[in-house]
């Protein structure tokens, strides 16, 4: 990047989900601002899980943080532990609008749902209490009705965007499908990237990488 930018890091914890580990602080050129939304300055709202409020922050970050031209997210259970990461991510992202990683287990959409219903035959601990109303097939039937190519599967757990009109809708749509059919975030992620790529020529980058191998993200709790 030629010009120095203004680069949110963004992540939240409600409930006490995880515990919080502060990023290391970035040397950059640009101005980075870190910030956490807790029950403390984001207080719980009615009707809304604290697993669907959560993701209140994760689309809309943009818009209730405003004003950067580029947004970092972080899942409560990940977190920077070197200095370079903010330049690493921009390295990534290129002249993109946004980069997401490739999901590190399963690639495509119904793999992930086939995935989820076994752990829930299996009455994963881990699983069961999230996804216990089963909904990942009625939002695969749906798409793959709509002729969907079922060819991607993007990770959610961190990711890097620009400010601009097609990322937000993109995430409009993201924040649609996933609260509508109350699903792993990450299926309505990749159909809304898709979709968005064809129709508004929204520019993804997939980082190839393994993002629990990198040295650029660490996991600092466990679920």
């Amino acid at each position: 990047e030629k010009k120095n930018m203004k680069i949110a890091i963004l992540s939240a914890n409600l409930g006490n989900f995880d515990k919080p580990v502060d990023p290391v602080v970035q040397k950059t050129k640009h101005e980075v601002v870190f910030h956490r939304f807790t029950d403390k300055n984001f207080s719980p709202i009615t009707g809304l899980t604290p697993r669907l409020q959560y993701r209140i922050h994760k689309l809309f970050g943009w818009q209730m943080f405003p004003n950067y031209d580029v947004y970092i997210w972080l899942d409560g259970s990940m977190s920077f532990t070197r200095p370079d990461c903010v330049d690493w991510f921009l390295e990534q992202l290129g002249d993109n609008d946004i980069a997401f990683f490739k999901h590190p287990n399963r690639n495509s959409i119904k793999e992930e749902v086939e995935h989820i219903e076994q752990k829930l035959k299996e009455n994963s601990k881990y699983i069961v209490p999230r996804y216990k109303n089963g909904l990942h097939r009625e939002f695969y039937d749906f798409i793959t009705q709509k002729g969907y190519e079922d060819k991607s599967l993007y990770a959610s757990t961190s990711f890097i965007y620009r400010n601009n009109d097609k990322v937000q809708t993109f995430m409009n749509m993201w924040w649609l499908w996933q609260s509508r059919y109350y699903t792993v975030d990450q299926l309505a992620q990749t159909y809304s990237a898709e979709h968005c790529k064809k129709s508004l020529l929204l520019k993804v980058k997939t980082i190839e990488e393994d993002l629990f191998k990198i040295p650029y993200l660490s996991l600092v709790s466990h679920h």
